[in-house]
């Protein structure tokens, strides 16, 4: 891999890309529906997704961190407030590689009465799925590269970056901020549209 940043997807295409799942999710809940994005690789798709709903739609969030033990583990840290008992709910997930953190946190709506529950995926890793799951609604599917930007993050950095990049993991072991120069636009820079 190479040691500097590649471009998976830039700001024009993923504003693109969630036009277009914002249309199909539009189009499939004409009464409305709740939205539930996991925090936090999922904020920057979630505020965007939500202005390109177009049927009246809630929102709120789940916080999971998944925790090492005999087996892997999902925790719930913040839970959502909502009731959504007989309501159609959109879970929205950055990334669904193998399909835990999304199957318990379904598993979890559906106890709780929710009449009809979906998923959104900005990127799908089916190639790593552990669980039976298929998101509804699917950006793209995405390598296995490690991708920083738009919502996902090296160590809680550039998750701010408008565009997805694929960085080298490595070269993050020992400079955190390795590729700020790369991935930090300068003042006044936009991003390019494709």
């Amino acid at each position: 891999m190479s040691a500097e940043p590649t471009p998976f997807l830039r700001a024009g295409a993923l504003a693109e890309t969630v036009a277009r799942l914002g249309a199909e999710i539009s189009a499939d809940h004409p009464d409305g529906l709740v939205v539930v994005g996991v925090l936090k690789g999922g904020v920057c798709l979630v505020a965007d997704l939500l202005r390109s709903i177009t049927v009246p739609c809630v929102v709120d969030f789940f916080a999971l961190s998944p925790y090492a033990g005999e087996r892997a583990r999902v925790r719930v840290l913040k839970d959502v407030d909502l009731d959504v008992r007989d309501l159609d709910v959109l879970l929205v997930e950055d990334v669904v590689d193998t399909g835990l953190s999304a199957s318990y946190v379904l598993g979890l709506l559906e106890a709780r009465g929710a009449r009809r529950v979906s998923v959104c995926a900005l990127l799908d890793r089916p190639q790593r799925r552990i669980v039976p799951l298929e998101p509804t609604y699917v950006g793209t599917v995405a390598p296995e590269d490690f991708l920083v930007g738009y919502g996902l993050d090296a160590a809680e950095r550039y998750r701010n970056v408008p565009d997805l990049w694929v960085v080298d993991p490595s070269a993050l072991e020992s400079d955190r901020g390795a590729f700020d120069g790369a991935l930090y636009p300068p003042p006044g820079y936009r991003s390019s549209p494709s």
